[in-house]
């Protein structure tokens, strides 16, 4: 039975070899958790995320700042438009204290990304009403992350459009319940958020963490089917300026060095046996 929410926020790609026999929300999942009997392949990095200091719900408007380790910036607009490009609108916004919609901690945290976001900042969407949601940057940032509280709920599928492709980095039991990972790797059409052909992230209580692969400056997505609520905010590793090129491996490639690993350290036993 779903819990009812306070009333101010009352919520009314890549697939491995046939060989292996895992999808790509299976394959994601894995890295996520580390494949639990061998050790990560690929150390968790930090992800440094946004500070929402204002935002006005009425005109679908927010923005905030990332602070990196060297103490460089990046603003960080968001912008809801209608369709004839008047501001659309958000639900609300938490840009100073209020509930932490991000604990538990775990749906966030994989063998990518080590930390959850820190504190209460969050936005909140309700969609359904024919508008686009755009995320603006002062500079090009590589392999942004979207982590997202809510989205849909049992019985209430809701979809991101995004205008970019994505993978699911990390996904599990979050404030408002979902899937754990566990459950969603030995069973995926049980998983709380999938990733559907043309960039479109499906939720039914979904809570987790998508990761853009590339150098962005810029990224947007719809929200057809209108859900009462569901949240999100954005992390980066660096910026295009501190670090040219090489970006960070797929949750995918992560997970196929780690099969590998794992076949050749089983097959080294087998030949010691």
């Amino acid at each position: 039975m779903r819990i009812t929410r306070p009333q101010s926020f009352q919520k009314t790609a890549n697939l491995l070899p046939s060989a292996i026999g895992l999808t790509s929300t299976q394959t994601s999942l894995l890295a996520g958790i580390c494949m639990s009997v061998i050790s990560c392949v690929a150390s968790a990095t930090p992800y440094y995320y946004v500070d929402w200091t204002t935002a006005n719900a009425s005109a679908g408007s927010a923005s905030g700042v990332i602070t990196l380790p060297d103490s460089s910036t990046v603003n960080v607009g968001f912008q809801a438009y209608n369709a004839n490009g008047s501001p659309g609108n958000l639900d609300f916004a938490q840009t100073s204290g209020g509930t932490n919609f991000w604990n538990p901690s775990t749906p966030y945290i994989s063998s990518q990304v080590s930390n959850a976001p820190p504190g209460t900042d969050i936005i909140a969407l309700i969609g359904g009403q024919n508008e686009t949601y755009v995320v603006t940057l002062s500079a090009a940032i590589k392999d942004p992350i979207m982590a997202i509280v809510s989205l849909g709920q049992p019985g209430v599928t809701t979809t991101y459009d995004f205008d970019s492709p994505f993978t699911i980095v990390s996904q599990g039991t979050g404030y408002w319940g979902g899937t754990s990972a566990a459950t969603c790797l030995a069973i995926p059409a049980n998983c709380s958020l999938k990733e559907l052909p043309g960039d479109i992230l499906q939720g039914n209580e979904g809570h987790g963490t998508i990761q853009f692969i590339g150098t962005f400056s810029t990224f947007s997505w719809t929200v057809p089917t209108p859900e009462n609520w569901h949240g999100f905010t954005f992390g980066i590793r660096t910026t295009e300026a501190l670090e040219p090129g090489n970006p960070i491996p797929e949750p995918a490639s992560i997970a196929l060095m780690g099969l590998g690993l794992a076949g050749l350290a089983f097959q080294r036993r087998r030949r010691s046996s």
